[in-house]
């Protein structure tokens, strides 16, 4: 009779190290094969009454593909980076396209049949009916952007303004209150380029009557305007209208959407 199995019948007697051995590696191996029959069928059972879903959102599989951004010379990328800056994109439309409004023509088709000399002129003295509310107006910018900063947008335009990394307006935090969306605006619409961070202004105008661009805070613009209805209209309108190198603020009327206008104004009301 094998000693396993006369142990039963002799409880004084000891395991040897080669039978404990034995047996450690037997249990082992029955424990496994155990472990692994439970787990498979518990794999093949539940498999059977499941199915894997792949959950997209409506918004991501409706949204094109965005382009790759190519390679381009730093002069066309800084133009790039300018041309969100200072809003072009709000008015000619993402790179160029149009799509904003009809009276603001799209950049891609007719960037590369003007010379640098007349794309030059046109950003520095201004383009469109500054006298007519009604109607987008290009501001001057000669006083505002630098002559390197007219260059590399030249350089963009020309270029096709192709896709550059990272060029994306000011994302619009929604839902938070309409003078936190405003806070954003104020930046994607380039107001921060002519009256200053907080609407302290301080950008120079030198023909226009105070010499410079005015702020859109302190005592003075509330006397200048003193509700709502009279900033949406300035907004809409713009103001001091003139020729370069006078510096016009454009008309936003047909390219702000109203609930935009609100929220400017629900920012400017916080400011000192």
């Amino acid at each position: 009779m094998p000693s396993v199995l006369r142990s039963r019948h002799r409880p004084d007697m000891r395991w040897s190290g080669r039978d404990s051995a034995i047996a450690a590696a037997i249990f082992a191996a029955v424990a496994f094969v155990g472990a692994a029959v439970t787990v498979g069928f518990a794999v093949g059972h539940y498999g059977e009454r499941t199915t894997t879903v792949t959950v997209q959102s409506a918004a991501a599989a409706a949204a094109p593909a965005s382009p790759s951004p190519v390679p381009v010379s730093a002069s066309v990328a800084a133009g790039a980076h300018t041309f969100v800056q200072f809003a072009c994109s709000q008015c000619h439309g993402e790179r160029g396209r149009g799509g904003v409004s009809p009276d603001v023509p799209a950049l891609a088709s007719v960037g590369r049949a003007l010379t640098v000399a007349t794309l030059t002129h046109i950003i520095d003295h201004g383009l469109g009916e500054s006298a007519n509310p009604t109607k987008p107006y290009m501001p001057v910018w000669g006083a505002v952007i630098s002559t390197t900063q007219v260059r590399d947008l030249v350089a963009y335009i020309r270029a096709g303004l192709p896709t550059v990394a990272d060029t994306q307006p000011v994302p619009i935090p929604r839902g938070q209150g309409q003078a936190v969306e405003g806070a954003a605006l104020y930046v994607r619409y380039g107001c921060i380029n002519c009256h200053g961070p907080n609407g302290l202004g301080g950008v120079p105008n030198p023909l226009s009557a105070d010499k410079s661009i005015p702020p859109l805070s302190g005592g003075g613009f509330h006397h200048d305007f003193p509700t709502d209805k009279a900033i949406a209209a300035v907004i809409r309108s713009g103001s001091v209208i003139g020729k370069a190198p006078i510096v016009s603020m454009p008309h936003w009327g047909g390219v702000i959407p109203p609930q935009d206008v609100q929220a400017l104004i629900a920012y400017l009301k916080t400011l000192k």
